[in-house]
């Protein structure tokens, strides 16, 4: 029988919930009711899938090279980071949808969850780093433009590099420690293996012991590193800003002033819309883990609705990752602008530029692009309707059918 550290494991990694988590000593509740939707999960994953490539295979094209600055490099990382995770998507749907079976093999598993973790932790840096820039920019500390055009490049991969690295190392462990393993029937389950980190002569109760510590240590590191560092040293900065904010947008020329002000915009939106979409699987795991310790007191319903719960907070911290580029879209109309030079550009690589005029070339990319946005815009409305309506239900099922026996 699983512990709820099995059942719960890091954030570093897919976490997928068993349907037979060990009841507590005290209380003895029964789960056998419990499963996690099988189809609109895996639904959701693959829209966020093709919602999230289409939009952020956009995000990279669209920044001009010639003039990238840090500001833009930081942004195409957070593209990057986004895709680095989605490609794995469809591998998380089908494995949910198989009953958490993972039919792919060990080294899928592992590429998989470090490219989960490796989204997460690129994702919050490359936000930092973003909103640390501004702030450099706005106090006065940096001017971009007085720079020598050799260093703002050299600068921006320095930074770009040391985002990267750092994020790439925090990740390990899902490369490291994650592997197949067989659930107790047919199913093979993607989880966590702390063999190599426990000693063999251990007792079976000294080593679930062991891996329990080790996976609150994990937790612990993503939830401080991943997310409350972070959100940390962004309210500084924004509070920062907040006192310099009237003094700089009222001098300099109104054009500067309104692309600083579009620009602040588009990354307080990105910085919210990541915190509110990882806060809630943050919350539930450390929930989790003091509810483990004994430093919450133990009760079913609780225990229940944690677990219910865990796959849709799960499933909504992945979400984030085809928001950005609507973001973009909604907060920043030279980001609409550059999209459809993007696509006019593709469009005339696939068909002669013979075949029309330039007004129809630009008829041609606008509406294409209108249609792209309304339809993402759509699709992702449906996906959020179904995943909030899931939820509520799966949560509802869960109070009234959890009983302690």
């Amino acid at each position: 029988m699983e512990t709820w550290a099995e059942v719960v494991e890091d954030v570093d990694f897919l976490i997928s919930p068993s349907s037979s988590p060990s009841p507590s000593p005290v209380f003895h509740c029964d789960y056998t009711d419990w499963s996690p939707s099988l189809s609109i999960i895996p639904s959701i994953y693959l829209l966020a899938f093709l919602i999230g490539c289409l939009g952020n295979g956009l995000v990279p094209p669209s920044v001009p090279r010639p003039s990238r600055s840090l500001t833009d490099s930081l942004i195409a990382s957070l593209a990057l980071a986004d895709l680095c995770f989605l490609v794995t998507l469809p591998l998380w749907a089908v494995y949910t949808a198989m009953g958490y079976h993972w039919p792919f093999g060990q080294p899928l598993c592992q590429i998989s969850s470090f490219l989960t973790a490796l989204n997460m932790y690129a994702s919050v840096f490359s936000l930092s780093m973003l909103s640390v820039e501004r702030y450099w920019v706005l106090s006065g500390r940096r001017h971009s433009g007085h720079h020598h055009p050799q260093t703002c490049p050299s600068r921006a991969l320095w930074i770009l590099g040391g985002v990267w690295l750092l994020a790439g190392v925090l990740a390990l462990p899902g490369l490291l420690l994650r592997s197949t393993a067989d659930s107790g029937s047919v199913l093979l389950s993607c989880q966590m293996d702390y063999s190599m980190l426990i000693g063999a002569e251990l007792e079976e109760a000294e080593k679930d012991r062991a891996e329990m510590w080790w996976t609150a240590a994990l937790s612990l590191k993503s939830t401080l590193i991943g997310f409350l560092l972070p959100l940390v040293i962004l309210l500084l900065c924004y509070c920062s800003l907040a006192k310099l904010l009237n003094r700089h947008f009222g001098q300099g020329p109104r054009p500067d002033r309104k692309r600083q002000r579009r620009l602040l915009r588009v990354i307080v939106t990105l910085v919210m819309a990541f915190f509110l979409c990882w806060l809630p699987l943050h919350v539930n795991k450390t929930l989790s883990m003091l509810l483990e310790f004994g430093f919450v007191p133990y009760s079913c319903s609780l225990d229940q609705i944690l677990l219910a719960a865990h796959p849709y907070v799960t499933c909504l911290a992945y979400l984030n990752s085809c928001l950005n580029p609507l973001l973009y879209a909604t907060c920043d109309p030279s980001f609409r602008k550059r999209c459809r030079g993007a696509l006019l550009m593709l469009k005339n690589a696939i068909t002669s530029p013979k075949m029309a005029s330039g007004s129809t070339k630009h008829f041609w990319s606008f509406e294409l692009f209108q249609y792209l946005f309304y339809y993402v815009s759509i699709c992702l409305l449906i996906c959020v309707a179904l995943f909030l309506c899931s939820l509520a239900l799966n949560l509802c099922c869960t109070v009234f059918v959890v009983s302690p026996e």
